[in-house]
């Protein structure tokens, strides 16, 4: 995976004009609030909140019961944009790999579209249950295999995603075998997606596909979820111009009336911080 220092620094670059490529990431936050309002529902999310990976902000201000919001990255860029859309949010600098940050020091964690940039996803869930409360909320998209088919049908080499079995061991449950993979159904027993220290009250992998007007909009768009494409056949070397035409050709060979489609699989997480260890 790319070293951090070159992700905080890639980021911080784009921080600017991020909310021109975030296609992806708009869907999938809209997919997390409605998970967090049907738990507002039931018992009101209240107190403060981690936004990790936090980018140039999310607003929150639907949760009326959140008084603090924290946006966590490590892209200084991020959070200085993120200060400039949301003045009250507090940010702090570091990974999620190891959170500068006290123990049962949060009610709510929120991340969208960040863990699949670490290198050690269930150190990452240990943090982040780390500094939950007892009972508190966690809620998770992130991307995971399956995702991205067009670009290797357009002759480029995707990096590879966690599956959603590696997903769900992060959080100690290992009967991943579970899961409906890519369905959009529910998990097959949510009494199974009990480890020692969560209770998975929500875990699907959903498709979400976007559209893009051109293959190099589509390809710039993929760097914000950690993803990268090379070619195929020429072993990451920068493509020639005739075998850039020749990609854009394909391309236009799977526009439909929206638009050139990019297809992710995305796990979406709501899980639970056990008061006591199962």
């Amino acid at each position: 995976m790319t070293s951090k220092p070159n992700v905080a620094n890639t980021f911080s670059q784009a921080a600017t004009c991020y909310k021109q490529h975030d296609v992806v990431q708009r869907q999938t936050a809209s997919r997390l609030h409605e998970l967090m309002h049907k738990q507002d529902i039931a018992a009101p999310l209240k107190g403060p909140l981690l936004d990790i990976g936090c980018g140039p902000g999310t607003d929150f201000s639907a949760f009326s019961q959140v008084d603090q919001v924290t946006g966590v990255d490590i892209a200084p860029g991020m959070l200085a944009q993120l200060r400039a859309n949301f003045p009250r949010y507090q940010t702090l600098q570091c990974d999620v790999q190891n959170l500068t940050l006290s123990d049962d020091c949060t009610a709510n964690v929120y991340s969208n579209l960040a863990l699949q940039w670490c290198d050690d996803l269930p150190k990452a869930i240990s943090q982040l249950n780390r500094v939950l409360l007892p009972s508190g909320n966690c809620f998770i998209a992130t991307v995971v295999d399956g995702s991205l088919p067009e670009l290797k049908a357009l002759g480029f080499r995707v990096n590879r995603f966690l599956s959603m079995p590696k997903v769900m061991s992060a959080f100690g449950v290992v009967s991943g075998a579970n899961l409906q993979v890519a369905t959009g159904e529910p998990c097959a027993s949510e009494q199974s997606l009990v480890s020692q220290n969560w209770l998975i009250k929500h875990a699907k992998v959903e498709k979400v596909t976007v559209h893009f007007d051109s293959l190099k909009s589509l390809l710039y768009s993929i760097k914000g979820v950690g993803a990268s494409a090379s070619s195929d056949s020429e072993a990451g070397e920068a493509l020639t111009k005739s075998q850039w035409r020749q990609r854009q050709k394909l391309s236009e060979g799977l526009r439909t009336t929206e638009g050139i489609p990019l297809t992710y699989h995305i796990a979406i997480i709501h899980a639970e911080k056990l008061a006591t260890k199962a």
